[in-house]
């Protein structure tokens, strides 16, 4: 029997006495068959490939609730208590890389995945604030990486123009929450929707190649 070559990416990690990071990849498209989801196969595969512990949250597969309401919002801390939420924040926890795939929509994350944000990056999760009102502190120091594998309907230029706000909330936002040396990374594909099909072929490898360097 031949045995099955190890990928590079292992071969490089064991060789420098590495180990294996853990990745919380967190997916928001409604559609299993999109080009979303396909970047997101393409992502998680390149992560497993390389060593990596990969856990998933598919937010739509999940149906998850979006919608702070009232109760939690005048008890922020108590998040690690909603449904769905905890098991969350414990993956949020345990992961020491982030990686999200989504559409942009109007410039930013779908509701979904804002939402998200809301309920599980709660006061005492992700940051805390100082009871004499001081400078709020993050608290998700595990987090050494953020990656975002996104596409945009639009061209590059019109979203230059709209200054690209779901960029900022990821990577300054959410990156200020994180370790002091967490690097990111952001994987667009822009004009969508008057891309040919090697175009879309291309980008998924771009996705592959990006990952495979994790």
């Amino acid at each position: 029997m031949t045995a099955t070559p190890t990928p590079l990416a292992v071969r490089r990690r064991v060789r420098d006495g590495r180990a294996g990071r853990r990745f919380l990849v967190v997916v928001c498209h409604p559609v299993p068959t999109s080009f979303v989801q396909a970047a997101a196969h393409r992502a998680i595969a390149a992560l497993e490939s390389g060593g990596h512990d990969v856990r998933v949250i598919d937010l739509y597969a999940e149906d998850f609730e979006a919608r702070l309401s009232g109760a939690e919002w005048r008890d922020l801390g108590a998040a690690e208590t909603w449904p769905q939420v905890g098991a969350h924040i414990s993956l949020l926890r345990w992961a020491d890389g982030l990686v999200f795939v989504y559409p942009t929509w109007f410039g930013g994350q779908p509701g979904m995945l804002k939402g998200w944000f809301d309920r599980v990056w709660a006061q005492g999760v992700a940051y805390r604030i100082p009871a004499d009102g001081g400078r709020i502190r993050g608290l998700l120091t595990n987090i050494a990486s953020i990656d975002v594998v996104t596409t945009h309907g639009s061209t590059k230029f019109m979203n230059s123009v709209q200054g690209e706000p779901g960029k900022r909330v990821i990577l300054r936002g959410l990156r200020s929450m994180c370790g002091l040396r967490c690097r990111t990374s952001w994987t667009a594909f822009y004009g969508n929707d008057q891309a040919t099909e090697p175009d879309r072929i291309a980008f998924l490898d771009r996705v592959s190649a990006v990952m495979a360097k994790r």
